[in-house]
Parts: structure tokens; sequence; C-alpha cells
């Protein structure tokens, strides 16, 4: 190896290890904090909370954002499909305004989603939670997945539509085998875009029983007396309410990566 790759490398290496740096130092301080005064007292008593079940938080976001990057990886495979390999009056216009979506933040329509969730009859509810979820990801996700698509080469299908084929069996058979790392990769970015949403839990949620990990979070905060004990307890409560999400990110890290990388040459 050249000199110039040597040197190349060890700065890359440099720089991953300064934003590991970054990255670790806040959840390595709130660690340390959490054992502050009682120490694993801290955790116990989070765990054993009786108005914000921990154990019922955490299956809350759980099942909220498994069930919004399933819904959302549906719905933009299927509408990727069609605005990729398929051509229709309006297209290019429709897509585009399902992008322009993405330049319009959550908290400028929190009015009309707020009224739209109560004529529904979805407030405090998960569904209520999951649907503005599943509109406010499906764009970005809808981008990622199409710009894929792009890249597998219509000759392929049009190969599977000589052989009798139908639309729905060559989306199911070839189109998701083939872009699985992207599909594993839009879950989980769902996921964890998903699982650590403030603003639409919180115009959502009214009682406890339905709070999610960002809800029993600000709970804690507004419901202690900030003295050292309980600013250690809330520590613990960041610890324990973060941990389901660092899992998901370290196991789902080749996923990502994956993902990123995949579609970067067209086939």
């Amino acid at each position: 190896m050249s000199s110039k790759k040597i040197k190349s490398s060890i700065l890359v290496y440099l720089v991953l290890i300064i934003c590991a740096v970054i990255w670790l130092f806040p959840i390595v301080i709130a660690f340390v904090k959490s054992f502050n005064i009682n120490g694993l007292g801290n955790y116990k008593y989070v765990l054993s909370y009786e108005k914000i079940s921990y154990f019922r938080v955490i299956a809350n976001s759980m099942f909220i954002a498994i069930m919004t990057a399933v819904v959302v990886a549906l719905i933009t495979t299927l509408a990727a499909f069609a605005f990729s390999k398929m051509k229709f009056r309006g297209q290019k216009i429709i897509y585009g305004a399902i992008l322009a979506c993405l330049a319009v933040p959550v908290a400028a329509v929190t009015s009309p989603l707020f009224d739209t969730i109560k004529r529904l009859g979805l407030l405090d509810s998960k569904f209520g939670v999951i649907v503005p979820l599943v509109a406010f990801n499906a764009p970005m996700m809808l981008l990622m997945i199409k710009n894929y698509f792009d890249t597998i080469p219509d000759e392929l299908l049009e190969s599977a539509r000589m052989d009798g084929a139908s639309t729905l069996r060559i989306w199911l058979e070839f189109m998701l085998p083939l872009s699985v790392p992207m599909i594993a990769n839009v879950l989980v970015l769902t996921f964890i875009y998903s699982w650590n949403d403030y603003l639409v839990p919180l115009l959502v949620m009214r009682s406890e029983k339905n709070y999610t990990v960002t809800l029993a979070a600000q709970y804690f905060m507004s419901s202690t007396y900030q003295s050292p004990e309980d600013v250690a307890r809330i520590y613990a409560v960041m610890m324990l309410l973060t941990l389901p999400s660092i899992i998901v990110y370290l196991f789902s890290q080749k996923f990502l990566v994956a993902g990123i990388t995949a579609g970067s040459v067209k086939g």
C-alpha cells in the first residue's frame, strides 16, 4: 500500500473516531450521572414507577414504530414501482407534488392535523399517531426507493411480461427481491424516525397509558422538582428509554450501509 493511501486511511479513521467520540460523549455522561446518589436505585425507581409503566411505554412506541415502518415500506414500494416502471397521465405532476410535501414541516400543519385526527375519532389512540407518521415519512422513503427502482433494467421486467407475469407478480416476485437492501433501509429509518417523534404523539395522546417514549421522558422531566436525586433519575429514564432504539440501530447498521450503497451504480 502506497504512503498516500496510508495517509488517506489514517485521515478517514481519525475523522470516524472524532465522530464516534462526539456521538458517545453525551451517552457516557448520561450513563455516569444516572448512577449519582442512589446508584442502581435510580433504575429500580424508574422501572417500578406507578404512573408511567416503562414496559408499557416501550410496547406503545414499539408498536407504533413497527406498524409505521411496515405500512410506509408497503406503500412506497408500490408507489415507487408505479412512478419508476409504469407510464400514466400526470405522472410527473403527481410525483412532484408528493416530493413537494418534503418542504412542509410538521409544525406547520399541526392545526389541520389535530382537527383531522379528531374528526376521524383517532384521538388518544395508537393509530392516531401511526396515520400521520406514515404520511410524513412516506415522501422521503418514496424518493429513496424510486431512485433505486430506476436502476433496475426495464429489459428484465419486459422479459417477465413476455412470460405472462402480471404487474402485481412483477412487483412481488421481481422488484421486491431485487430491492431487499433498500427496503430494509427504509424499514430501519422509518422505525427510528417514528420512535423519536415527539410532536405527533403530543398532539394525539391524552392518557398516560398510551404515552410513547418521548412523552414519557417529558413527563418525568416536568413532574419532578429537579433536585440532585431527581436529576439522576431523569438520566436513568433517558438511558432506559433510548436503549431499545440504540439496540435497533446497532443491529441494523449493515442494512443502513447496504441501503445507502444500493443502486449507486446503475445496472
